[in-house]
């Protein structure tokens, strides 16, 4: 591997290097304070919506320590090749086949989000290759609600409404419940709002690939074998601190940190708080006791960690409308009300459709709805978010404090 010396925040938004694997062209670029280097690389995969150059903190960082290279697999960051014929599993032996053919040491991968899942999915199947791993934001995919967002998500593509699912995406990476804990401003969300309004014809094919690739994956078969650090923002709504506490009680020699005041993107809204924990994991150092801006689990709670992110209260004023877009409605009765979700009672058929249903509550405007499970206890259904006024009208009625406009804008 032939390493830039010469990195500025600048280069990250420059033509990259492109290596050709099997007809798949690999986007990546290096850089180290020398040009040949024998130590193991830091590799950044990042997720949805993020490229090169959304990791220019991370670069600058890391590189006093340790050689570090940006890839992006095909459908990924700034590689616009479509690959829907690809799986997680054959896209993270794409890894390893650009360790091979670059004659790479030991990587330290650094998965994000969408990145973790192949950065895991590397350790596992090819453990040789990886020494240490670091995860933010990885779940298996196997929650029914996670799935049934992401499934909406790719229905709206579907039907041309890039602002509904624009507006439901948001809410999964940035809980507008807890803005003012994330620090996350009116400014940077509306940014984000705007750049996924605006996905490119070829941008919104490669998340439908992207989506239909976490929906198809099975699940782990096997778990990494290399040190490995996972942090969880513990506002995280979309990827929960109890999935990623879950992970890192299969793998083999795994530590869990809870990142306060931070949810799905923690690596961005607490910087300092991971550095502390990433800095000392990828030197090989122990992990400090105590860490300002987080909590380290220990071993016997990664698997008691509360499943559910919100409180479910049951509402004072009780009934409610639920409305089918073919004009049926049933009166019914909420038993559990959340932000994110609840639980409704009523005589409602059996065979319930999938989609196309609003929640009629109160004085809110109607709010979509999307059902989850339907049994003896009543139909458990989550909010999908994709009308912004309509959630922050129904944030303001469950929070004593209302948000402020620009949370679901």
């Amino acid at each position: 591997m032939h390493y830039r010396t010469d990195y500025s925040a600048a280069l990250l938004v420059s033509p990259p290097e492109v290596l050709e694997i099997a007809g798949w062209r690999l986007h990546y670029q290096a850089y180290s304070t020398r040009q040949h280097d024998p130590r193991p690389p830091v590799l950044l995969l990042g997720g949805a919506f993020q490229s090169f150059r959304s990791f220019a903190a991370e670069v600058e960082e890391l590189l006093p320590s340790h050689p570090v290279i940006l890839l992006d697999l095909p459908s990924q960051g700034g590689n616009m090749q479509l690959a829907p014929e690809l799986g997680l599993e054959q896209l993270a032996d794409l890894i390893a086949a650009f360790a091979e053919q670059l004659q790479l040491p030991a990587l330290m991968p650094i998965g994000l989000s969408y990145g973790s899942a192949l950065a895991a999915l590397f350790a596992a199947r090819h453990p040789q290759r990886c020494a240490r791993l670091l995860l933010a934001g990885v779940t298996a995919f196997g929650r029914p609600g996670a799935r049934r967002l992401l499934e909406e998500g790719l229905a709206l593509l579907d039907e041309g409404r890039i602002g509904e699912f624009a507006q439901g995406a948001l809410t999964g990476l940035l809980n507008p419940l807890h803005l003012q804990d994330t620090g996350v401003s009116p400014v940077f969300r509306k940014a984000l709002l705007r750049q996924i309004q605006r996905l490119s014809p070829t941008e919104v094919e490669r998340y439908r690939q992207n989506s239909r690739r976490l929906l198809a994956f099975a699940g782990f078969e096997r778990h990494p074998l290399c040190p490995t650090l996972v942090l969880a923002g513990e506002h995280d709504h979309f990827t929960q601190p109890w999935e990623h506490a879950q992970f890192a009680a299969a793998c083999a020699q795994a530590d869990c940190a809870l990142i306060h005041q931070a949810d799905h993107l923690a690596q961005f809204e607490r910087r300092e708080a991971c550095a502390a924990l990433y800095r000392p994991f990828l030197d090989g150092r122990p992990l400090p006791a105590r860490s300002p801006g987080s909590t380290r689990l220990q071993a016997e709670q990664l698997l008691k960690l509360e499943k559910r992110c919100e409180p479910r209260l049951a509402p004072r004023q009780r009934q409610a409308l639920l409305q089918h877009a073919e004009g049926r409605q049933w009166t019914v009765e909420l038993s559990e009300l959340g932000f994110f979700g609840g639980l409704l009672q009523g005589d409602l058929p059996r065979d319930l459709p999938g989609r196309g249903w609003q929640l009629s509550y109160a004085d809110l405007p109607s709010q979509p709805l999307l059902p989850l499970r339907h049994e003896d206890r009543g139909l458990a259904f989550v909010f999908p978010h994709t009308d912004a006024n309509a959630s922050l009208a129904l944030a303001a009625r469950i929070h004593p404090a209302p948000l402020p406009a620009a949370a679901c804008a």
